[in-house]
């Protein structure tokens, strides 16, 4: 066995794992606090996507507790696989898929077509999630220890994963892009709304197709070096955060420390002044703006928009 290095790469990845779970923690409480009439399916997707993260994030941990608690000091547990096999590339998979799936519904929603989206679909779950992300965590089932992973087999099946993750991920934004900028509209609210929403696809979809990327890289580097590790363990944990970022990018939150929206408790302090249908945190105000995604109609001449301008001219 090679000598470990100072900081080992597993380690590193299991913090950075936790610390995504925080996060990610984060924008889940948000979201129920901010978005509780969501559609049923969308609350779904997100508690359920948050409850494979939790079962995901308990499995390394019992790995990470045996390498370097139970096992401290022992040089093969560290070099033990574990569970990581399925909690890794098999777990990461579907959970990226899933949130991959998503993103070709919206994309369908806009495009008003199946093309684009049915391509996503193909090549998210048979050459990521199938051929790739199953593939190596059989490998890596049978091989038992990290020296013994590594090898064509493994170069093969997280080329599939790696490199298809990284694909979706361009289709999607390059896709999002596309039809988000073909939605013409006068309204300078709405074109607000489509800036920024085109921003952070391309943000979302940039990291984490460069996390995938990088984790490609990582696996063949010559020397079989496991190096790897750090970036594998948190490719489940990118895709769920970036997606509940987007969910979360319709909130607005108030009364902070630059806020001029304020009211005047009994005791004298001042707090944020809660508009109709808010969560509240503490003296912080999760507030809702009020839009839906994708928007249904940006033509300010449509029977919609004129239904939507009627209370305000009335």
């Amino acid at each position: 066995m090679d000598p470990v290095p100072p900081i080992p790469p597993d380690l590193v990845g299991y913090l950075l794992h936790w610390g995504l779970f925080g996060s990610l923690s984060t924008q889940v409480y948000l979201y129920f606090l901010a978005f509780p009439n969501d559609p049923r399916w969308t609350q779904m997707l997100v508690y359920g996507l948050y409850a494979a993260e939790l079962i995901q994030t308990v499995l390394l941990t019992q790995t990470a507790f045996f390498s370097f608690a139970a096992g401290f000091g022992n040089l093969n547990a560290i070099n033990e696989e574990g569970n990581l096999w399925f909690s890794v590339p098999i777990l990461s998979s579907a959970i990226a898929s899933v949130v991959q799936v998503f993103y070709a519904y919206r994309i369908q929603i806009l495009a008003q077509s199946y093309i684009v989206p049915s391509i996503i679909v193909l090549v998210s779950f048979v050459f990521r999630s199938t051929a790739g992300g199953i593939a190596t965590g059989i490998i890596a089932h049978q091989s038992r220890v990290f020296t013994d992973f590594l090898g064509t087999r493994v170069y093969i099946a997280t080329g599939l994963w790696n490199g298809g993750s990284a694909l979706c991920d361009v289709i999607i934004a390059a896709g999002m892009t596309y039809y988000l900028s073909k939605k013409k509209t006068s309204w300078k609210q709405t074109r607000r709304i489509v800036q920024k929403l085109i921003r952070l696809i391309i943000e979302t979809g940039t990291l984490t197709a460069t996390i995938a990327i990088i984790n490609l890289i990582l696996s063949l580097l010559p020397g079989k070096p496991n190096y790897f590790q750090t970036t594998s363990g948190i490719l489940g944990k990118m895709y769920s955060t970036t997606m509940m970022v987007v969910f979360n990018n319709r909130t607005k939150i108030v009364g902070g420390e630059h806020s001029s929206e304020y009211m005047s408790d009994s005791d004298g302090t001042r707090t944020a002044n809660p508009p109709p249908g808010f969560g509240a945190l503490g003296r912080v105000v999760v507030t809702q703006e009020q839009y839906t995604y994708p928007l249904d109609d940006w033509n300010p001449g449509s029977k919609k928009a004129e239904e939507a301008r009627a209370p305000r001219d009335a």
